[in-house]
């Protein structure tokens, strides 16, 4: 900021985890982005989280942003919410932003109206912006599981509140961001919300692999937790039906659910590398080197993983996901119904190294273009609020 000027408006985060300590997907990836690239430009940053390292209580500064630790909750998130308060208490910010759907939502909210602050809400999936989201999805787990009549009814009560809380937050919203039409779309029936489109962004890989190379190496990647929205188990078939060709399929992923994990294993094809999850950069590090990436999730609003590949000209073979159809309009992968049409491209793409390395091409252009981490600055301080 230029010296003289106005001071620098204050941000804070409010999100589940900090990547620092190995926890959370993409959507603490993307908080942690913006707000270091925020700092950097000269704002005010700030980061709330829970610990799962002992730190509750303690604040450091990381990259520039200060992070205040709160404890961290197993069961009950909605028993965190007086310390995300005090936490925002504490820092003050001018403007709250939320990466994600949860009972801190509501939390944010209330700190947000009875404070003055801009309460700024990003969607991450396409389930965050559905009202009565927890209480559906304890509804599966109790019907799944089938705990005893007393748990189910602590649960569900437990999911109410998470929802109650949820909803009264997404009325205080000063501006909604959403990552495709079809999260627009469901966020204004949910909620009456407009919003504006929020992309993601990364850091540009410092060496990038010619297309000769990525293809000698033949590793066809799959990074996803493992859970069952996933899909982790199209993967596992991917690379059963693929163990005659010449290809190397490995898998980053992990899941605190020791059951659910060996069943998914019980049956590894020989030909299947499964890593368990890795660090940030050691994940990195495999994007570096794959020639292929595979989705198979259910639903997605618009995956980290994609912009990670695409950097680094790896295309991406998905099963029916294509957010806003950038895939097949920009030439960036192949879109396929079905396992067996994902092992076929990626036989395909293989033996052609003239189209492959015109689509690895695309999409190293289009991410450079589309999904730096300054763009995505640029986009998220022109549309605040005035």
């Amino acid at each position: 900021m230029d010296e003289g000027g106005p001071d620098p408006q204050r941000f804070c985060f409010v999100m589940p985890f900090h990547m620092r300590e190995g926890r959370g997907g993409g959507a603490e990836v993307q908080a942690w982005l913006l707000a270091t690239e925020l700092a950097r430009r000269g704002f005010e940053v700030s980061y709330i989280a829970q610990s799962v390292q002992g730190k509750a209580g303690h604040r450091e500064s990381i990259d520039g942003v200060t992070v205040r630790w709160v404890r961290y909750a197993h069961h009950f998130r909605w028993s965190n919410g007086a310390a995300y308060y005090r936490a925002l208490s504490k820092l003050s910010p001018d403007v709250v932003v939320q990466r994600m759907t949860s009972f801190m939502t509501g939390v944010a909210g209330l700190w947000c109206r009875l404070n003055g602050a801009q309460f700024v809400w990003v969607c991450t999936d396409n389930e965050s912006p559905r009202r009565w989201l927890c209480w559906r999805k304890q509804l599966q787990l109790n019907r799944k599981h089938r705990p005893g009549l007393a748990k189910q009814g602590v649960f569900l009560v437990n999911a109410l509140v998470m929802d109650l809380s949820r909803h009264w937050g997404m009325n205080q919203v000063s501006q909604a961001f959403t990552q495709s039409e079809e999260q627009e779309g469901l966020l204004e029936r949910a909620f009456g919300l407009t919003s504006r489109r929020m992309i993601s962004g990364h850091p540009a890989p410092e060496i990038v692999l010619s297309p000769a190379e990525r293809l000698k190496g033949g590793i066809v990647l799959w990074v996803a937790d493992l859970g069952p929205n996933k899909r982790p188990e199209k993967f596992l078939e991917l690379a059963r039906i693929g163990r005659d060709y010449p290809l190397r399929f490995v898998m980053v992923g992990g899941r605190d659910d020791p059951k659910y994990v060996h069943a998914l294993f019980e049956d590894k094809p020989d030909n299947l590398e499964w890593l368990g999850r890795l660090p940030f950069d050691e994940t990195l590090a495999w994007f570096d080197r794959a020639a292929f990436f595979v989705n198979s999730s259910k639903s997605e609003g618009f995956p980290n993983t994609f912009i990670q590949a695409w950097l680094r000209g790896v295309p991406v073979l998905t099963l029916e996901i294509d957010p806003d159809g950038v895939i097949a309009r920009n030439d960036l992968g192949i879109v396929r119904n079905d396992i067996a049409g994902l092992l076929g491209a990626a036989s395909s793409l293989s033996g052609d190294i003239a189209r492959y390395t015109e689509m690895s091409n695309n999409a190293v252009r289009y991410a450079a273009e589309n999904h730096s981490v300054e763009k995505m600055a640029d986009r998220f301080i022109d549309s605040l609020p005035a």
